[in-house]
């Protein structure tokens, strides 16, 4: 995989196919390989660029990590676009992946054509929720004797049903990097209730949003991707089946809509080279 340095950590990526860019963004306790089906299923229609994010993969892991931010990742993800000079790309996130690519949807416009967001865990928007981030916490306090860990098993196993809503729909294999890196499950578990951009601003947005749920969604998620899509401008909201993450239950569905994204983009682009013409 090719690296880059950014801020001093060395991320990598891998790349399918060629056309308009489309960068992938993973959730917390896996690594980019979890794009693969879905950047295949994409074919010659996109430019998939998938990046381990820092400190998960084959990307390097800062001196003392033990939290991040949406802001820092979207920062990583923004040096990235540029340095391959595939913008403004559709960025397409799941988890806290697709907080990021909403970080960049609202704070780095010119980088982005549009978003596709999965499953996005922006519960803070939902005043049920807060009973259920205390009983995580205190699920967090109980596991703490058993090391990071026992936090991490917790995480994986779907207990902790509002920092980690469906994680325990990833199969095993894939979220084998959690197990390897412990402490960047950790350091991600806070970062989307941290995140500090005004919810005033959703209704600011200047780029097309789909937000996607799946038949298996859980009811804390399918909420949230409703209060988002009620909140956020320019946004429409798709399900698909399968009772799996979208990304690796629905690939190929996922695909479509993707390249229907991409459609869109290409007919609002040529629409407006056509308006310049005129004017």
């Amino acid at each position: 995989m090719p690296e880059l340095e950014v801020r001093g950590v060395e991320l990598r990526w891998f790349e399918r196919g060629s056309g308009h860019p489309v960068l992938l963004l993973h959730e917390t306790a896996v690594a980019s390989a979890a794009w693969l089906p879905l950047a295949e299923d994409l074919g010659p229609h996109a430019r998939a660029i998938g990046f381990d994010r820092r400190a998960w993969g084959a990307s390097g892991v800062p001196d003392g990590y033990a939290r991040t931010t949406v802001e820092e990742q979207a920062e990583d993800a923004a040096a990235l676009l540029e340095a391959l000079e595939a913008t403004p790309a559709l960025v397409c996130g799941a988890g806290l992946g697709a907080v990021v690519a909403l970080e960049l949807l609202l704070g780095r416009r010119a980088l982005v054509a549009s978003a596709v967001l999965i499953e996005p865990p922006l519960l803070m928007l939902l005043p049920e929720a807060t009973d259920q981030f205390a009983a995580d916490r205190q699920l967090l306090e109980s596991a703490a004797p058993d090391g990071v860990e026992g936090v991490v098993d917790l995480y994986l196993r779907g207990r902790l049903l509002a920092l980690g809503p469906g994680v325990e729909r990833l199969p095993d294999p894939l979220t084998e990097p959690a197990r390897e890196r412990p402490r960047s499950v950790l350091a991600e578990l806070g970062a989307t209730s941290a995140w500090r951009r005004p919810v005033s601003s959703l209704s600011g947005a200047e780029r097309r949003s789909l937000i996607v749920t799946c038949s298996g969604t859980p009811p804390l998620l399918r909420a949230a991707a409703d209060q988002l899509d009620r909140r956020l401008a320019r946004s429409e909201r798709a399900e698909l089946d399968g009772r799996g993450p979208p990304q690796l239950d629905s690939a190929r569905g996922l695909a479509g809509l993707i390249r229907g994204e991409l459609d869109h983009a290409a007919a609002a682009g040529d629409q407006g080279t056509a308006l310049e013409q005129d004017g």
